[in-house]
């Protein structure tokens, strides 16, 4: 990575718009700053770079939600979401830069479709298998070693979850294990380059302003509205970097 000033700039201003999401709705920077990023940038070095962010975050959480897991249940989700890590980092090690990022946008645009239309289907809370759970487990680690996006088990327990404050606090630890096995997985694979740092540390004042801001301006904002804004930037976003990387490959 070249790191110009319009660069460093493009990466700033990326990093802050998907850090500002997360702070107002609570999820989602990933689904911006991927496809955003994309345009200019590989996976390789923006997977990496996030995950150095998201790590340190997801580890305070967890802690302050210690209390709230169950592990007989996370457990074996987190198993089977590790062990679909190893695979997709491989892809993201050896794929070419354009297959990955029309695959980051199909995710992207499902996940988007998924959350826009999820009031419209039946929720089927505790109505789940396990091994279905494993499998969606096992594909969102996938997603996660390529694209650093670990939402699919997310989305699916959201479904069927009985009591939101155990989900909440099992997803924490699943989150968190998942990120120290990949920044192993990631160090182990030599995907932990001095342009994924160089990436990271711009990054880092982006979001530490980003948060503080959306901090701020939450409470005055319609979280709802903020929402089906977010879902619309989430496809646009999957589809212009389709579009680019199925014409352009680049």
């Amino acid at each position: 990575m070249n790191l110009t000033p319009d660069m460093a700039l493009f990466v700033f201003c990326a990093q802050f718009l998907a850090y500002a999401v997360k702070g107002l709705i609570g999820f989602g920077n990933p689904l911006i700053s991927a496809p955003i990023l994309s345009m200019r940038l590989d996976n390789v070095v923006i997977t990496p770079g996030t995950l150095l962010l998201d790590c340190p975050v997801n580890g305070y959480i967890t802690w302050k939600n210690r209390r709230s897991f169950q592990w007989g249940k996370i457990l074996p989700l987190l198993l089977a979401n590790l062990c679909g890590v190893i695979p997709g980092t491989l892809l993201l090690r050896f794929s070419l830069p354009w297959v990955i990022k029309t695959a980051l946008g199909v995710v992207v645009v499902f996940l988007g479709l998924e959350m826009a239309t999820r009031s419209l289907r039946p929720v089927r809370a505790g109505k789940d298998r396990l091994w279905l759970r494993l499998l969606v487990s096992f594909f969102s680690g996938i997603c996660s070693g390529i694209f650093g996006i670990n939402m699919f088990i997310v989305a699916y327990l959201q479904r069927t979850a009985k009591d939101y404050s155990e989900f909440k606090g099992s997803m924490c630890f699943l989150f968190f294990g998942e990120n120290v096995f990949r920044l192993c997985t990631y160090a182990a694979s030599g995907l932990l380059t001095p342009d994924v740092l160089v990436f990271a540390a711009v990054s880092v004042p982006a979001a530490a302003l980003a948060m503080l801001l959306a901090g701020k301006l939450g409470p005055r904002l319609d979280e709802r509205k903020l929402q089906k804004a977010a879902i619309v930037l989430f496809i646009l976003g999957g589809m212009s970097i389709i579009m680019k990387s199925v014409l352009f490959h680049t």
